[in-house]
């Protein structure tokens, strides 16, 4: 059915707008303010506040324009004399129920808020929300009456311990937006019913208990709210939700687990494929750092997301990858290295259309997933699957290729070049005796045992041959591998470390598992030499202690006087760090990594860089660089914006039923210890489909707040910076605000004469857009007193220093 539109006239102007329109709808969207404190745009609306009443041609009485409906012909008065007053009456009543001391305070520009100058007591003054508050905003705008009574604190109980807010309800003004969003967005009713008729809600009535009230804590309700009475614990929603970024590759968490929780798993893997191609991979091995963030931690424990993705991958039998474009490109780009971040840039780049060309080394694809990480971690199953996959979309894998120099490349027309070639060699100790061939690098022990691997073949204990007494030397997730490793090789292991355990870069799940393996540890001991001898290799160790934080943020390891120990072992595994084996052509820096431009990822024209070649890093890490590098290079060759697909998307809220909300975080099953260590199979076992749609039910939706719209805001009396409009300023001393165009302040300056300072300004910087000004003789007491009160709504000053540096 379609809409009609019809004609209305508001404050003189003749607005087009649909039948069924609220005044305030059509009057907001028609650029005309009207102030309210109840209405949303997002909610339906209430009426309960007053303030929005307009006068209509023809009726006695004013109207609330959030509840009358627009008719043909309409003629609205929005701002009158009389219409100010019901305004400020409205408002006062709201007000006598809100702290606002500050609000009415003469002193209040450039106060420090503490001590008041007044000894006004704390009860009675605004919120930590001054400066940046809604009601403040209207409050301004309306104008508050001299006559508004004074606030009576309430003294109403202040709930701190709820998950993710702090509910004051003494700051709380009855408006129902939170009951609102609680009702209509997300379909739950934790917050109560709406009263009728409306009136402003006595905060009284609220649940004391949020979790028996059915709250899912989405946070709705704190981002709908004008005032300080519903207020984030901590500051963690900027661009994404926490758990989104956090996680190195922004994969859209929430609504992966959104889709989980419904049981769509195919549509799940979907999402992640658009931010990474190995999803399944990072279902068995991710470093999840987006649990870390996950608001659910607030309650109980994190949402079990790492292992949600492994599901979503096991459930998918049918994977299909879309194009990202519709039409294939002309241009060639060769990617060196088939690890995470190589794999990752040429399935970026072969779904936008780009030929691809991976050169590999050795006989299978991987890299540091296949030759570095064992198949009790990750099967191989999964890698060859995904590989597969990859292969699809149109990559060619080309191995057995090493490349040694870029130079090899340039005779076959490549547009571009990225250069993903690990670092798949670890550095020396630099001590006596580390030559004896007893003494083996970790990444050379790993590869040994499981590069070779494919889908069909399993791990020989023949194949690598390691003594019963075994040293592992390190504290990184190699060390811990390779320790693990040689437990299920039949040795007896340990591990020495120069710092404590708090200090290692393993992640814990892995260190909590090689302890309950047998691997044994020693924190703050290193060695010092090594003794080759006919039955083994006595090791000399010193004890360590901590001292200051050294450049990598960790305490400084330093050797105890006095404090050496030895030990025999038969064989030593080193596990220090990793450094790359660079093309012929290209430099590493002092650590044994490539330099470039970490921004783009680039190194010189047309050479792109990016995975452990440029930072040792987790295998997400370096799928995030790949996709990174293959979205760098599509806009070098010429592709647009348009091409890249958006992570994120508008989010369709979902109820869960409070019991499984309630459940306790799934714990995934494991093998039994007795029945692990004699191979080299899979140690974690795959999740009932049931059990996972469960778990992502415990996800509380934080992301729907990134999505409320915002409440129009009373309009900035700014004049458009020319030379008319500056013609007219008077020659008078006082001080002017200039703005740019996001009017944004930029500038505020006191001055003996207004209009000769602004004409001096005119034409000189073209980002200058807008400006304010205010007589006053005392123009720099009242300069002071402006950039205070802007410093204390924006922790700073204004940016006129780097907007306007060409001026002076």
């Amino acid at each position: 059915m379609t809409v009609q539109t019809i004609t209305i006239n508001i404050d003189g102007k003749n607005t087009q707008c649909f039948e069924k329109e609220t005044i305030l709808d059509a009057a907001l969207n028609a650029g005309i303010y009207i102030p309210t404190l109840c209405y949303h745009p997002d909610l339906p609306n209430f009426g309960a506040c007053g303030l929005c009443v307009v006068e209509v041609k023809g009726n006695k009485e004013p109207v609330l324009a959030c509840k009358t409906t627009v008719e043909q012909g309409l003629v609205i008065t929005t701002s009158s004399p009389s219409l100010k007053e019901i305004r400020q009456e409205k408002l006062a009543e709201i007000l006598s129920n809100h702290p606002h001391a500050c609000l009415v305070c003469a002193e209040r520009d450039g106060c420090a808020r503490e001590p008041c100058s007044l000894n006004v007591p704390v009860a009675e003054r605004c919120c930590e929300k001054l400066g940046d508050c809604e009601l403040q905003r209207v409050a301004e705008y309306v104008g508050i009456k001299e006559d508004t009574p004074r606030y009576k604190p309430r003294n109403m109980q202040v709930y701190e311990k709820d998950p993710i807010m702090i509910r004051d309800y003494n700051l709380c003004i009855g408006c129902a937006r939170c009951v609102r969003a609680c009702s209509s967005l997300r379909g739950i009713d934790a917050l109560g019913e709406l009263p009728d008729p409306p009136e402003l809600l006595d905060p009284s009535k609220f649940p004391e208990d949020l979790l028996k009230s059915g709250c899912q804590f989405c946070g709705l309700c704190i981002e709908v709210c004008p005032t300080g009475a519903l207020m984030d614990r901590n500051d963690v929603l900027k661009d994404y939700t926490s758990c989104q970024d956090s996680c190195p590759a922004h994969i859209d968490i929430p609504r992966f687990l959104r889709q989980i929780a419904e049981g769509q798993f195919s549509e799940a893997l979907a999402t992640m494929y658009e931010a990474v191609p190995l999803p399944g991979t990072l279902g068995w091995v991710c470093n999840y750092p987006c649990e870390e963030q996950c608001q659910r931690n607030e309650l109980d424990k994190s949402v079990s997301i790492r292992v949600l993705k492994r599901l979503a991958f096991e459930q998918s039998k049918d994977i299909k990858i879309k194009k990202m474009v519709d039409s294939n490109s002309s241009k060639k780009i060769a990617i060196i290295g088939a690890g995470p971040a190589g794999l990752s840039c040429g399935f970026y780049l072969s779904r936008l259309g780009h030929r691809v060309q991976i050169f590999e080394a050795k006989s299978k694809a991987g890299g540091m997933l296949r030759y570095g990480i064992p198949t009790f971690r990750l099967p191989r199953w999964v890698i060859e699957k995904e590989i597969e996959i990859i292969k699809k979309t149109g990559v060619d894998i080309k191995l057995n290729k090493p490349i040694s120099s870029l130079d090899e490349l340039s005779s076959q027309d490549f547009d571009a070049v990225f250069v993903a070639i690990g670092a798949q060699q670890g550095p020396k100790m630099r001590i006596e005796g580390e030559d004896d061939t007893r003494v083996v690098d970790a990444l050379d022990f790993l590869s040994n045992v499981y590069g070779e691997i494919d889908t069909h073949s399993s791990v020989s204990s023949d194949k690598v041959k390691i003594g019963p007494r075994v040293a592992v030397i390190g504290g990184g997730n190699t060390a811990i591998d390779a320790a693990r490793t040689a437990i299920r090789l039949g040795a007896k292991v340990t591990i020495f470390y120069r710092r404590s355990e708090a200090e290692m870069p393993a992640f814990p799940k892995e260190i909590e598992e090689a302890k309950r393996e047998g691997v044994e540890f020693r924190f703050l001991s290193a060695p010092t030499a090594i003794h080759p001898g006919k039955d083994g290799l006595n090791v000399n160790f010193v004890k360590m202690k901590l001292g200051p934080k050294d450049t990598s943020g960790r305490p400084l390891p330093i050797q105890i006087e006095n404090s050496k120990f030895s030990h025999e072992f038969d064989n030593i595994i080193t596990a220090i760090g990793q450094k790359v084996i660079p093309l012929d052509d290209l430099e590493t820096n002092d650590k044994g990594w490539i330099d470039c431009n970490k921004e783009k990822l680039k190194l010189k024209q047309g050479v792109y860089v990016g995975g452990d070649a440029i930072r040792p890093s987790s295998v997400v890490d370096a799928v995030s660089m790949g996709r990174k590098a293959a979205l760098q290079i599509h806009r070098d060759l010429g592709g647009t914006e348009n091409d890249i697909l958006q992570l994120i998307q508008k989010p369709t809220p979902r109820i869960c039923d409070s019991k499984v909300f309630l459940k306790d975080r799934l714990i995934t099953p494991m093998v039994n210890i007795d029945k692990r260590l004699s191979n080299f199979a899979e140690i974690e076992l795959s999740l009932d489909k049931n059990e996972g749609i469960n778990e992502a039910n415990r996800c509380f939706q934080c992301d729907l707040r990134l999505f409320i719209s915002k409440v129009p805001e009373p309009p900035v009396e700014m004049l458009l910076f020319d030379k008319n409009n500056v013609d007219l300023v008077p020659e008078k001393a006082g001080v002017y605000i200039l703005y740019n165009e996001g009017k944004t302040v930029i500038e505020i300056k006191g001055t003996s004469n207004l209009r000769q300072m602004l004409k001096e300004k005119l034409g000189r910087n073209d980002k200058i857009k807008f400006f304010k000004f205010e007589e006053d003789p005392m123009y720099s007491k009242r300069e002071s007193e402006l950039l205070q009160q802007y410093i204390q709504q924006h922790g700073e000053m204004p940016s006129g220093g780097d907007e306007l540096d060409d001026l002076f």
